[in-house]
């Protein structure tokens, strides 16, 4: 991240305290080094095979402002669709957003993913939350871009998976662009772009 979003992210993060928003560490854990990283393999990985992108859904999105500034800064979206039971996380984008004097070019969907249909509108759907949810398998049309982990002894990570092979395999996606893997201190996370045909 360079020196301007840092300055959007601390601007925005000032706000928050001073306006006693809930939950600012969800806000500032979003933007800690793993994550960046984590983000940054995604976007590179799409930025390789298509520079520009027209309708992007994202699922578990949290407060999705990394995958934003990347895109910003190294490729093109026209519109983003954040999707997150959790209302606080579009009020963090909101306030990233109004307190930065950026074009809002997303829709705030606050539901839960299993609960969503409606993904042959999309071009691209990025889930980097798998191992929150159960597996949403792929429909036809759409490039995917997934992550999971192995990360068994965090609770909430209720569909881990062992390798990104599995990872295409349970969410239906068998052309893939590119597949890898990332070895953190406790776990390794694994990626995969690609569609299914």
């Amino acid at each position: 991240m360079d020196e301007n979003v840092l300055g959007r992210f601390a601007q925005a993060g000032y706000v928050m305290g001073r306006n006693r928003v809930r939950d600012i560490e969800s806000y500032v854990e979003s933007f800690r080094p793993n994550q960046i990283k984590s983000k940054k393999i995604i976007v590179d990985e799409l930025l390789n095979h298509k520079m520009s992108w027209n309708k992007v859904l994202i699922l578990g999105s949290w407060n999705g402002i990394l995958f934003y500034e990347l895109f910003k800064k190294y490729g093109d979206v026209t519109w983003f669709d954040f999707l997150d039971k959790d209302p606080i996380v579009h009020k963090h984008r909101d306030i990233y957003f109004e307190n930065n004097n950026l074009e809002k070019n997303y829709n705030s969907l606050i539901m839960d993913a299993v609960d969503f249909s409606d993904y042959e509108n999309y071009d691209l759907i990025i889930n980097t939350s798998c191992e929150h949810m159960p597996t949403i398998p792929a429909i036809y049309g759409p490039t995917y871009a997934l992550q999971s982990n192995n990360y068994t002894a965090v609770p909430e990570h209720i569909n881990c998976v062992n390798s990104a092979d599995q990872l295409a395999k349970d969410n239906k996606i068998n052309k893939i662009w590119t597949k890898s893997q990332k070895k953190f201190s406790n776990y390794t996370r694994f990626t995969v772009v690609g569609y299914r045909y």
